[in-house]
């Protein structure tokens, strides 16, 4: 069984490390916010437009969002992996910060094009997601 988890402080929203890619060679690491009120994965159009070159693949109108309706042209990212973050620090500073494979990934995800990195349900339904009171989320498959 693969696992990652992920902790945060209380009152703030889940991030988790992920890999999106389009090939081995052209990918990028990034801090993906855990939206359970997001129907799709989302990725920044900037990034698509100077890294991915993903065509879209099609428009999703009036999608509601927190700021109201909003229309998204979406794309399907090759593949998206959860990472694990592993910190190591020396007193209170950061000196290394390092990401390694978990095993839990999808491929041919439908990806909305927005303005940041979003993990959707179209991901998290395809892994036992458990959410904890004291600031975990548990991914697992």
């Amino acid at each position: 069984m693969s696992s990652a988890e992920y902790t945060k402080s209380p009152r703030e929203p889940h991030f988790v490390a992920v890999r999106v890619e389009r090939t081995k060679e052209v990918f990028t690491h990034a801090r993906a916010l855990v939206d359970t009120g997001s129907t799709k994965c989302m990725i920044p159009k900037v990034d698509n437009d100077k890294t991915f070159h993903l065509e879209k693949a099609g428009r999703d109108k009036g999608v509601s969002t927190a700021l109201g309706k909003a229309d998204y042209d979406w794309v399907i990212i090759p593949r998206i992996s959860l990472m694990r973050e592993k910190q190591t620090y020396i007193g209170p500073f950061l000196v290394t910060y390092d990401l390694e494979e978990t095993g839990l990934a999808l491929e041919n995800v439908e990806t909305w094009l927005g303005d940041e990195y979003i993990v959707g349900m179209n991901f998290m339904d395809k892994f036992d997601v458990t959410l904890t009171k004291d600031g975990h989320i548990i991914f697992e498959k």
